[in-house]
C-alpha cells in the first residue's frame, strides 16, 4: 500500500520487533501523497526507524506525472518545490541526510551511521530520474577483460545496459548513461570510463 513502508517499520519498532535494525521505503510521490502522516507519527510515537525516501523528482511509476516535488503543477505550471527534508523538519525528525544514490560508498556510510541512532533518521537519496533528463551521454563504461574476475557484482547493480555472453559481462553503450555506479562495485577496478566525446 502507497507509504507502508514507512507506517509498517513503525509498526514493527512499537511491536517490538527490533532484532534488526528498521528501514522503511518510500518514493518522493508516495512521500508527498501518503507518507508524510506515517512519518509524523514514526516522530510524535518515539519510533526507532530510518525511513529512505528515494527522491527521483517525478512519479515514476505510474506515468511521470508532476507531484509536489517537482516545482510544477498537473498541468505543467511552475510553483514552489517541496522537498522531504522540510517536512521531516516539521514533523519533528532530527537526524536528516540528503546524498546521492550514485556515490555508493557514501551512500552505504549514511545509511549505517543512521541506523545505529536510537531516535528515528530519514534519508532522501535524492536523483533525477535519468528518463527525465534530456541529456546527451558524454561518457560510457566498458569491461576489461584482462582485469575482470567475472564475479558478477556490476550484474547485480541491476542497470539494463549491463549483461552477460557466453561467460563474459558486456556493457552496451548505447544504453548506458554513464552513470558509474557499475565502476564503483567492481572490485577490481575493471570497469573503465570511455569518456567526454561528445
Amino acid at each position: 500500500c502507497m507509504g507502508g513502508g514507512i507506517t509498517l517499520a513503525h509498526g514493527m519498532d512499537k511491536a517490538g520487533l527490533r532484532e534488526k535494525p528498521l528501514i522503511g521505503i518510500v518514493g518522493d510521490s508516495t512521500f508527498f501523497h501518503s507518507g508524510i502522516t506515517g512519518l509524523l507519527e514514526v516522530s510524535y510515537n518515539k519510533g526507532i526507524s530510518t525511513i529512505i525516501v528515494v527522491d527521483n523528482r517525478v512519479t515514476a511509476m505510474t506515468g511521470h506525472q508532476e507531484h509536489p516535488g517537482t516545482g510544477k503543477t498537473l498541468m505543467g505550471e511552475v510553483t514552489y518545490t517541496a522537498y522531504p527534508e522540510d517536512f521531516a523538519r516539521a514533523c519533528g525528525i532530527k537526524n536528516i541526510r540528503v546524498i546521492d544514490p550514485l556515490d555508493l560508498k557514501k551512500t552505504l556510510d549514511t545509511i549505517k551511521e543512521e541506523i545505529k541512532k536510537d531516535s528515528p533518521s530519514l534519508i532522501v537519496s535524492r536523483r533525477p530520474c535519468t528518463l527525465l533528463e534530456k541529456k546527451k551521454v558524454k561518457s560510457y563504461f566498458f569491461v576489461n577483460y584482462e582485469d575482470c574476475i567475472n564475479c558478477g557484482k556490476c550484474m547485480k547493480v541491476g542497470c539494463p545496459a549491463i549483461y552477460k555472453k557466453e561467460d563474459k559481462i558486456f556493457i552496451d553503450p548505447i544504453l548506458c548513461q554513464g552513470c558509474g555506479f557499475c565502476a564503483q562495485v567492481c572490485p577490481k577496478e575493471a570497469i573503465k570510463k570511455v569518456g567526454d566525446f561528445i
